[in-house]
Parts: structure tokens; sequence; C-alpha cells
């Protein structure tokens, strides 16, 4: 004749690490026995929400390694599923600066040809991406001097991007202008 044991759980509260309690109890008129177990996290877990949460609190600090990050792992899926989707990515690659040469130096208005070539820097950026990305899924991502270039893209928009965010989170705010005091003279 075994003792019945029912366990019944007490819920945790909500934002707080307390321990979860079990209360069970035994029947027979017998006092129910607590059981109270720690929440503790192991180290490892500890160390990943910790890195988690430094990535999470730095995203947009680090945002082009996280775009390379993501080219390189969506070449990698289109060169083995479809790798003659590179065409697709070839074509534009040459067509997107013989475009913008086009109206550079043709362009009829003048305020488009000054446009297109503010826009310099945009178009070669773009088409070598474009050009990196078409080579990367035709023979893979991993191929070294892809993978290399990739890194020193990557490192060399990272670099910008931080020296751009710097630069204008320095730059100060123009002064507000006190509203003028209209007084009226009797």
């Amino acid at each position: 004749m075994g003792s019945r044991i029912r366990k019944s759980r007490i819920p945790r509260q909500r934002g707080r690490r307390s321990p979860a309690a079990h209360v069970i109890d035994l029947g027979r008129g017998t006092q129910p026995l607590v059981v109270v177990m720690s929440h503790r996290r192991p180290l490892a877990g500890e160390l990943a929400l910790a890195t988690a949460g430094a990535l999470w609190r730095g995203r947009t600090d680090w945002a082009p390694t996280w775009a390379g990050a993501a080219l390189f792992t969506a070449t990698g899926v289109l060169s083995v599923a479809a790798p003659a989707a590179g065409l697709a990515f070839a074509v534009p690659a040459l067509l997107v600066p013989a475009g913008w040469a086009v109206v550079r130096r043709w362009h009829p208005r003048s305020a488009v040809r000054r446009r297109a070539r503010s826009l310099t820097r945009h178009v070669l950026a773009s088409s070598a991406a474009l050009a990196w990305t078409a080579a990367a899924v035709l023979v893979g991502p991993a191929n070294w001097p892809l993978a290399g270039l990739l890194l020193a893209g990557t490192t060399a928009g990272q670099a910008a991007w931080w020296h751009h965010r710097r630069s204008h989170a320095i730059t100060p705010l123009p002064p507000v202008a006190a509203p003028a005091s209209d007084s009226v003279q009797s």
C-alpha cells in the first residue's frame, strides 16, 4: 500500500528570480511538505544571456558586420540551391554603373548630372556588392579570394559606419532662438 504523492506547483513571480516552491501533499491527514528549488541558471546559460544582451544593445553599431554575415550565409545557400542565380546578380552589377555613367555624362539637366556625381561612391559600392554576390553565388562564398574580399569590404564598411555615426553624434545641435517677447507699450 503506497502513499499517494500529489505535487502542486506554485507559479513564479514575474520579473523576479524567486525560487520555485513545490507543495507535496502526502495525504491521510499529514502536513503538506514544501520543497523549494532554486532557479539559478548554469554558468553557460548566464554567459549566453549576457552575450545576447550585449549583441542586442549594440545591434546598430555592428550593422555592417551583421549584413556581411547575412550576405555570406545567403550566398552560400544560393550557391548550393541555385548557382545559376548568380547571373541574376551579374546583370545589374554591370547595368547600374553603365546607366549611372550615361546619366552623369549626357543627361540634359545639370541638376541631375550633379546628383549623379554626388552618388559616385554609392553606385560603386552597390555595384561591387552585386558583383561579389554574383561571383559568390556562382562559385561559392567560401572561395578564398571571395571570402577575403568580403572580409575587406565588411571591415571597410564597418569602419566607415563607426566614423559616420561618431561624427554625427558629436556634432552639436544649433542653439534654439528664444521667442521674442512682444511687450505692449502703453
